[in-house]
C-alpha cells in the first residue's frame, strides 16, 4: 500500500483568479496500478506505466516500479476546499507525485495566464518562505505555469516540491512532484518522464 503525505495543498480552487492557499493535506491512497506500454512517434514502443484516469483530461507515462493510488483531503485542513479529483503516484511514503483537479467558475486560457502567474507566485512564496517566480509555458497542449524545485518552509524532512499548474478551460490541474534527499534523483527523473509524455486525451 502506498501511504503518502502531501505537503503542498491546492493553490487555486473554486474561482479562476481567486488564489486560495490550503494547509498541507493528509493523504491515504489505495493502490490501483496497471502496467502498460505506450506508443509514440512512428510506432516506437516506450515501456512504462500509463496513467489514464478518466477523471483527468490527459495521459502520461511514469516509471513502472512506481505505485498509483487515491488520496483524500481533510476538509478541516483545506478550509473546505475540495478537489474534484485526486491521485498519487510514487515509490514510498515521502516521494510521490500528487495530482489534483479543480473545477473553476471561469475559464483560464493563455490570455489569462499572466494573472494566474501573479497569484501563484504569491501562493508558492508563502509555502517556500522565500520569493518564488513561476514560468509561463505550455505542456501537453495546455497553458501552464511551472515552478522549479523549492524547499518547503520549516519541513524537518527536507522535502522539496516541483509544481506545475495546467489549465484547460474551466479545469485546473496541479502536478506536485515531492521528494526527500534520498529519493530526489529518482523523483526528478520520474517527474521529467511524466511532464515530457503528458498529453491531452
Amino acid at each position: 500500500m502506498l501511504a503518502v503525505v502531501g505537503v503542498l495543498g491546492g493553490a487555486l480552487a473554486g474561482c479562476a483568479g481567486d488564489a486560495r492557499s490550503s494547509p498541507p493535506p493528509t493523504v491515504t491512497p489505495d493502490p490501483v496500478t496497471t502496467e502498460a506500454a505506450a506508443q509514440t512517434g512512428a510506432g516506437a514502443e516506450v515501456a512504462g506505466t500509463v496513467f489514464a484516469d478518466i477523471r483527468f483530461g490527459f495521459n502520461f507515462r511514469y516509471p513502472p516500479e512506481w505505485r498509483e493510488g487515491e488520496f483524500a483531503y481533510d476538509p478541516d485542513q483545506t478550509a473546505g476546499v475540495q478537489p474534484a479529483a485526486s491521485a498519487a503516484i510514487g515509490f514510498d511514503e515521502d516521494n510521490s507525485v500528487f495530482l489534483t483537479r479543480y473545477d473553476l467558475a471561469q475559464p483560464v486560457g493563455s490570455a489569462e495566464l499572466p494573472d494566474q502567474l501573479n497569484e501563484l507566485n504569491g501562493v508558492i512564496t508563502r509555502f517556500a518562505g522565500e520569493t518564488s517566480s513561476g514560468t509561463m509555458t505550455e505542456i501537453g497542449g495546455l497553458p501552464a505555469v511551472t515552478f522549479e524545485e523549492f524547499a518547503l518552509q520549516d519541513d524537518p524532512d527536507d522535502r522539496r516540491s516541483r509544481v506545475v499548474f495546467l489549465f484547460d478551460g474551466k479545469v485546473e490541474y496541479e502536478v506536485n512532484c515531492q521528494s526527500t534527499p534520498d529519493g530526489r534523483d529518482e523523483m526528478s527523473r520520474g517527474c521529467d518522464q511524466i511532464l515530457s509524455t503528458l498529453g491531452r486525451k
